[in-house]
């Protein structure tokens, strides 16, 4: 895989707080990390690396029938599902994720999500959805601590410096944010390699997350 590079970005809901980046190599060595704001930010780092792929943790497209998610658009979901395919695929499997109906509460982040993926894939880049707790619940089990504890922190940065060994010298300084930029990387990198699932349905959005092993 050389000349392959991938990103992570777990993406935060508005650019006045820091969204964590994070590039690996083909041999899953670090080529990146660090906090970037706006998307202006985002799309330059992005630009300079130029990744096969840009993994971002945050919905990227709505569910089939909808325009927006303001209420008093008069715009519907198709399917009584109301949420999106890739969405109810993944909760039938015991994964829980966030709504993308009307009545979300993250409604600031999949806007933002689909904006900056807009523009990336403007300029060419290949982008895709990734979740992280999917993916780690793929890779480690479902059994994990929350995330925004020590108990957390410590299980994520274990496992990985054994998933990503080219990490090792840089775990001290990771918060979740961090570890889940480095998943969704990771999970970009497998991706490439034909060991990613891709959930849902194309033509509305998909999930892409590890093969269970």
């Amino acid at each position: 895989m050389k000349g392959l590079t991938v990103f992570g970005i777990d993406l935060t809901s508005t650019e006045t707080k820091s969204s964590a980046c994070l590039g690996l190599d083909g041999k899953l060595q670090l080529v990146y990390l660090g906090f970037l704001a706006r998307d202006s930010d985002i799309i330059d780092i992005t630009n300079f690396y130029s990744p096969e792929i840009i993994a971002i943790d945050a919905p990227l497209s709505l569910p089939m029938g909808l325009c927006c998610l303001e209420e008093n658009c008069p715009c519907q979901p198709k399917f009584h599902r109301k949420n999106r395919q890739c969405d109810q695929k993944l909760r039938q499997q015991g994964i829980p994720c966030y709504p993308t109906t009307k009545e979300t509460f993250i409604k600031p982040l999949i806007y933002r999500g689909i904006g900056l993926k807009n523009k990336l894939c403007q300029m060419g880049f290949k982008v895709i959805e990734v979740y992280p707790y999917a993916s780690k619940a793929r890779l480690f089990g479902k059994n994990m601590p929350r995330k925004t504890t020590a108990q957390g922190i410590a299980f994520l940065k274990a496992r990985l410096e054994k998933l990503l060994p080219g990490l090792k010298p840089y775990l001290s300084m990771f918060d979740h944010n961090l570890c889940d930029a480095a998943i969704a990387a990771y999970t970009a990198f497998l991706h490439c390699q034909n060991m990613a699932d891709a959930v849902g349905n194309e033509e509305e959005g998909l999930i892409f997350i590890p093969h269970i092993s």
